[in-house]
């Protein structure tokens, strides 16, 4: 193409990009000049005429930006065909481009200095260092021409290291070579990083708008290379110095120096390469300079200043954890490790939480290193610490409130109070666990602090409302004295753990009488404020070990406290005092449940009333967690009764009401069929949700108090075995933990017989119309139907988060979900303390596979993933395990084929669909995938109890090949007694699943 005709394709390209850009420009015009453009490209040598011509500083900025994609495309796509001399062209014309026409540095837009430095990144990806070995000196001349080819340099060296060694984005032996030949040169690339550095320094020259630029350039291309350049040159060039020298004499530029250093010290590496790290950084020219920075930055009175500390707090304690790391060695802690925990300590007492918490984690990192935890240095900082934690406990510092300066810095950090009390949860967590690794260390301080603590809360007076805020009668959760207690019972729990755990230590004796005062004050402590006597409970929990017989009068009080607790009438859904009320009941039937277990026999004597009150409970409906917790704590009583019968009158006079209910015509009838259980319960129709109250109320009841009473349910202290001709007493405590037989006559398999084993019929109703709910799940409305699926703390708690603390009112589907799941749950339960416990009993009836398979595993093909896992999980386990090897061919053998079957087959699905929503370039549900994946593993857990089960039999039998348990097929099928191979399908399913993490997604349509 000659001149003329170059200059029109020019000009026409400049007025169509002009165009395309313009706002009259419709979509089909836009469309069909890019489709005129990507023919053009295909001709590389025109892209590169009008390409270099386009660039030509006298066009506009779009179409200046243009040209050097052309140029670039041309680069990209048809470089191998380009002669030699045209390549040598273009090299000269880029580089004469950047240093004799282009704009100044000021005047230059920074997209247009990056688009050309992208030309000489990708020319260098081809030919550097083999066709163009003198790139290095021709970039060290072009540096030194003027501030703008500088800039355009650096840009230059740090797209390379960004494409070639950060990103990888070339082949293996290119990046080395590339890789290589930039670590030859990089001595006087260190001398370019520093020179802007230096002059900055020297100047102090802030408005120089031509240094400004080109000394923020500089810095990110020097975050790039810190992230591999070998430790010893940074160490000999001193850079880090320079950086930490802008902290205070460029205060503009502490941003990216900040960067600088937390590139190096969050770098992965040996011991060596750890302790070169720390003695960078702990120099007194970089330290000084950060923790001046880290103090100035301290009151962080806007936003961009906060995220200063952030970024410095964070530097500091990656080097406290290094310095951890380091301290299992033969390693002396540098000069300035004084001052550096010093301010860590004092860091943790920082208004805002996200500043405290990556402190928490370094703490208790450091404190696990006994060299240092019993440091003098250390050790003299952790009663500073454990006063700094009790005000980090305090649940203050909502963005919606006012009330703390925490609140301040928490607007900075979280977008609701929700995602507040999300991350507070595991925040008071960490906190916590610090208290108690402090309180190992220096326990008599820790509970000097606490008894003081507990003492100042009592004596104070009750503040119910903050400074500023309308005034109220009762606390909130937001009230003074609330938070105080509340965070002060943390704190005793925490610090009381040492004494409860080395109970004959000196310092255990020295605390029991300071202890039982602080008991006495905490029970004599009175108020009409349900929601302060919560968090007395909570408080006094931790405490009640120190009791014995010889405490009876105190003992007495305090029962009395718990049970005046538990009494607290019903409140109106709309009364304000109905949260906090049922807070206490909650907390108080929870604290009498662990007196129960802690101390039994002081409880006993109070066994009668116990009962009698508990039937008052019942014939007046009373509240079903409150008479739950109650049966449960009488089942723990009569557990230490040394009579059987007088065991057996208690626990039938308790059960007695909930098994009439349980087994009644109606109820039974109810349980056929899932639309008479919808109905019967008030599912279907919401309308009769409310008048149906009652029987959801009734279900939750007995099934929560059948499972208490399954599970907590032991002989008496001393009963009497008749084995033949001989009475053999044994003591509760020497019952096999899994018993698979018992002798004729066992009163402990009497009392299971009389009273739980009638109840396992409407229980495997129960679980089989559960199960069947969602096979008419098509007949339900959507908001009906949602009450089947998980709920959202429930998928939280799959995905392995905190579910936020909510004080909400529940709405009826929010109750209508909870009801359905939680009565399933507490089925399952019962069904599997009945199989761990009364195994014999449950295995020696007839064949139990198509009973279950037509209960427990009823509808399989319409139950969700979760569901099917919770029953592999929760009962099918046990029962693999505690079947009898004798009775695997009338239970198991014809049972597990199928099931396995249908899972493996479930799990194929699951993981296809996924791989489709991949292929498709959709989101993944992160929820859908893991639990595919969990089911997965618990479905393997369950072939390999299998396995152990088997090997554990065949090893008491003197099975000496069978002492290692293998996982393998050959394994499964020696399951089967000999000639039956019935686990032949178990073996089959077994391999498949086991190569579900081994095969690829193109093999066996499962990803790995």
């Amino acid at each position: 193409m000659n001149a003329n005709g170059l200059h029109q394709t020019v000009e026409n390209l400049a007025e169509k990009i002009q165009f395309i850009y313009s706002p009259d420009c419709s979509n089909e015009a836009r469309s069909s000049i890019y489709k005129e453009i990507e023919t053009m490209k295909s001709d590389y040598i025109l892209s590169l005429r009008a390409g270099f011509e386009l660039i030509r500083k006298e066009n506009l900025d779009v179409v200046r930006n243009f040209g050097y994609q052309l140029i670039e495309d041309a680069i990209k796509y048809f470089w191998n065909d380009i002669p030699l001399s045209e390549k040598v062209s273009i090299k000269e014309g880029v580089f004469r481009h950047i240093s004799q026409e282009m704009k100044s540095l000021q005047d230059e837009k920074i997209y247009l200095k990056t688009s050309v430095s992208k030309l000489v990144v990708e020319i260098m990806k081809r030919e550097f260092p083999q066709h163009w070995p003198t790139l290095g000196t021709e970039l060290e001349q072009l540096a030194a021409t003027n501030a703008l080819c500088a800039q355009v340099v650096l840009l230059i060296l740090k797209q390379v290291s960004e494409d070639v060694i950060v990103l990888r984005l070339l082949d293996g032996v290119r990046r080395k070579e590339i890789q290589q030949a930039l670590v030859e040169n990089l001595h006087w690339l260190m001398a370019l990083f520093q020179r802007p550095i230096q002059l900055m320094l020297q100047t102090k020259a802030e408005n120089d708008e031509e240094l400004n630029q080109l000394l923020s350039t500089c810095l990110q291309t020097l975050n790039v290379y810190l992230e591999w350049i070998h430790l010893k040159l940074i160490e000999e060039t001193g850079i880090l110095r320079f950086c930490s020298l802008l902290l205070h004499s460029a205060p503009a530029y502490r941003a990216a120096s900040l960067g600088c250093l937390m590139t190096v010290v969050e770098r992965k590496g040996t011991h060596e390469e750890k302790k070169t790290i720390i003695k960078c950084v702990t120099e007194m020219d970089v330290f000084e300079p950060l923790v001046a920075c880290c103090l100035s930055c301290s009151p962080a009175p806007d936003e961009s200043t906060f995220h200063l500390l952030l970024s410095a707090t964070s530097i500091l304690v990656s080097v406290g954890e290094l310095i951890g790391d380091l301290s299992n060695e033969d390693y002396a802690p540098p000069a300035v490790f004084p001052q550096l925990v010093t301010l860590l300590a004092e860091l943790v007492g920082h208004p805002s939480h996200s500043v405290s918490f990556p402190l928490l984690t370094m703490w208790l990192d450091l404190l696990d290193k006994t060299a240092l935890a019993k440091s003098p240095v250390v050790n003299g900082l952790l009663p500073q610490l454990l006063q700094t934690l009790q005000n980090k406990l305090l649940k203050v510092g909502l963005p919606s409130r006012h009330d703390s300066v925490s609140c301040r810095f928490s607007q900075f950090e979280f977008d609701d109070d929700e995602a507040f009390l999300t991350f507070f949860a595991t925040f008071r967590n960490d906190a916590g666990l610090l208290v108690k690794k402090i309180a190992n260390l220096i326990p008599g301080e820790a509970l000097r602090q606490a008894i003081f603590w507990a003492e100042q809360v009592l004596a104070a007076p009750i503040q119910t409302i903050a400074e500023g805020e309308p005034p109220a009668s009762l606390c909130t959760q937001y009230s003074p004295s609330y938070l105080q207690w509340d965070s002060m019972a943390t704190f005793l729990e925490c610090a009381v753990q040492y004494p409860r755990k080395n109970k004959n230590t000196k310092v255990a004796e020295a605390f029991t009488p300071q202890g039982l005062r602080l008991l006495g004050q905490l029970v004599s402590f009175t108020t009409g404020d349900a929601l302060l006597l919560s968090t007395t409970m909570s408080a006094i929990s931790p405490l009640t070990y120190l009791l014995s017989a010889t405490e009876s009068v105190l003992f007495n009080s305090l029962v009395d406290k718990l049970l005046s607790a538990i009494d607290i009438p019903h409140m109106k859904p709309n009364d304000p005092r109905r949260y906090s009320c049922r807070l206490l009941q909650s907390h108080a039937c929870s604290s009498f449940l662990n007196l129960c277990t802690a101390h039994p026999l002081l409880l006993l004597p109070r066994l009668d009333d116990l009962v009698s009150y508990i039937m008052t409970l019942l014939n007046q409906a009373g509240e079903s967690l409150q008479t739950s917790i109650l049966i449960e704590a009488a089942v723990i009583l009569t557990n230490e009764l040394t009579d059987t019968q007088s065991q057996r009158d208690h626990l039938t006079q308790l059960l007695g009401p909930l098994a009439n209910w349980w087994r009644s015509p109606e109820f039974s009838q109810a349980i056929t069929r899932p639309e008479l259980f919808a109905e019967y319960m008030g599912i279907m129709d919401w309308n009769t949700a409310l008048a149906k109250a009652g029987n959801r109320k009734q279900c939750h009841l007995c099934l929560r108090s059948m499972d208490s009473i399954a599970r907590r349910l032991k002989a008496a202290k001393t009963v009497s075995v008749v084995v033949g001709r001989d009475v053999v007493k044994r003591q509760a405590t020497c019952l096999p933990p899994k018993p698979l037989s018992f002798q004729s006559g066992d009163p402990y398999d009497i009392i299971a017989g009389e009273l739980l084993r009638p109840l396992l019929d409407n229980i495997f109703r129960y679980i089989r119309v559960s199960n069947a709910l969602y096979s008419i799940r098509g007949q339900m409305t959507v908001e009906v139907a949602a009450t089947l699926e998980l709920s959202e703390n429930e998928k939280l708690q799959i995905l392995g988060l905190n579910a936020p603390p909510s004080n909400r009112v529940k709405s009826d589907a929010v109750r209508m979900q909870h009801f359905v799941h939680d009565t399933f749950g507490f089925a399952l339960q019962f069904l599997n303390s009945f199989v761990v416990k009364y195994g014999a009993m449950f295995f020696s009836g007839p064949s139990l596979a198509e009973p279950l398979l037509k209960t427990l595993y009823y509808e399989l093909e319409s139950l969700p993933l979760a569901r099917i896992r919770l029953l592999i999980r929760g009962i099918t386990r046990n029962i693999v395990t505690r079947c009898p090897v004798e009775r695997y061919n009338d239970h198991l053998i014809p049972l597990l084929p199928r099931l396995l079957e249908h899972c493996f087959r479930r799990i194929n699905e699951g993981w296809l669909k996924i791989q489709q929503v991949r292929d498709s370039e959709e989101e993944v549900d992160v929820f859908e995938e893991e639990l595919v994946r969990l089911f997965a593993r618990d479905l393997l857990d369950l072939v390999v109890s299998v396995c152990v089960q088997r090997a554990a039999r065949g090893a008491s039998e003197g099975d000496a090949d069978m002492m290692e348990p293998k996982c393998d097929g050959e394994t499964l099928s020696e399951l089967a007694p000999t000639g039956s191979g019935g686990f032949d399908g178990v073996r089959d399913i077994a391999t498949q699943i086991r190569s579900c993490e081994e095969r690829p997604c193109a093999d066996s349509r499962v990803p790995s």
